[in-house]
């Protein structure tokens, strides 16, 4: 496929919707402008281009944007939609990981002379919701230097709540659903809801839970990112209002650092409906991230989750990831994942 010369305009070209077209043009490193005129071009990126355009802007700020359909028509509507009004420009390039889960991602910095933030939480999840793509801000989290991960475990590694479906070996299942849902979203205190919950499991056999537990569900690029991260040196730990029955499980499958979960009391080799010993809910889940921090002598960390219980470690974390999210955890995170995998919380990261 032949490509436009640099500096070539592109508003009018054939390829500007497709999609191949764009992601041939991110393999061979060639960088989108859009100026404020929504005019597209390519341009010759070097150490000058960004200073050049920082003498002609006052502000510039990074975000980053994944999809499995993006062209140059969907660039040049995002920018007329949320930037053309206010006399921006964009400079559109290959992120790092661009295809290495099956996904467009790109790096976008968008240069403007607002004193206000443009790239916000609620621009992101705007612009997730208008073109179903995932929109993350650039964190100070460097992926280079070793940190701390803390996973909430059902729902965010696995596509599943373990409790529910437990429940559901003794036809309990649609009842303990409707608290966890109400817990998730805030609505029950976590430990009251959880000793309800508990209480339904009473009298099944454990291996029940052993055929569950081979089935678990794991979610989409959690496997590759826990790699990835592990090959950088970061500390790797689930932190679950979950059961140690699974979580045990996932910490040896993964070869992850730590797991913290609450315990099932057996008696005869039957759940007797209780919980043993305190409650892992919010504020052990932050503990566990701050002891991991310390015991480890790392000074940035990461904490990824999906419901309410999760907000208290994710506001204590460097930063805080929603996976698929309630609304409420949404509003509060510092990246959202909407559409993309587990691996999504790594474009949220400094490269």
């Amino acid at each position: 496929m032949s490509l436009p010369t640099f500096s070539q305009k592109l508003s009018n070209d054939g390829n500007i919707y497709s999609i191949n077209f764009l992601n041939d043009l991110l393999k061979q490193q060639k960088t989108l402008s859009i100026n404020a005129e929504a005019e597209l071009s390519l341009i010759e990126k070097t150490s000058e281009t960004n200073t050049n355009l920082k003498s002609d802007y006052a502000y510039a700020e990074d975000f980053v944007i994944c999809g499995q359909a993006i062209n140059l028509y969907t660039l040049q509507n995002i920018f007329r939609e949320y930037f053309l009004s206010h006399a921006c420009s964009l400079v559109i390039s290959s992120h790092p990981l661009n295809m290495q889960f099956s996904r467009q991602v790109l790096n976008v910095t968008v240069f403007h002379n607002n004193a206000k933030k443009l790239i916000t939480t609620q621009f992101n999840l705007s612009l997730s919701k208008s073109y179903f793509l995932d929109c993350f801000n650039v964190s100070e989290v460097k992926v280079s230097v070793p940190g701390v991960l803390v996973m909430d475990m059902d729902s965010t590694i696995i596509d599943m709540e373990c409790i529910d479906e437990i429940a559901a070996l003794n036809n309990r299942g649609e009842q303990v659903a409707a608290l966890t849902e109400r817990a998730m979203q805030g609505e029950l205190d976590f430990n009251q809801s959880l000793v309800a919950r508990v209480s339904c499991l009473k009298g099944i056999e454990l291996n029940q839970l052993e055929a569950l537990r081979s089935r678990l569900p794991v979610n989409p690029g959690f496997a590759a990112t826990i790699s990835y991260l592990q090959e950088k040196g970061w500390v790797t730990c689930i932190a679950s209002g979950g059961f140690t029955y699974f979580a045990d499980y996932l910490k040896t499958s993964f070869n992850l650092n730590k797991a913290v979960s609450n315990v099932l009391t057996v008696a005869d080799n039957k759940l007797v409906g209780k919980v043993e010993g305190d409650i892992v809910n919010a504020e052990t889940k932050k503990q566990v991230l701050l002891d991991c921090m310390k015991h480890h002598n790392l000074n940035q960390s990461i904490a990824i989750g999906d419901g309410a219980n999760d907000l208290v470690m994710m506001e204590a974390a460097s930063l805080g990831v929603a996976y698929k999210a309630k609304a409420k955890v949404q509003a509060a995170a510092d990246a959202n994942i909407h559409y993309c995998g587990f691996e999504g919380l790594l474009y949220a990261l400094k490269y």
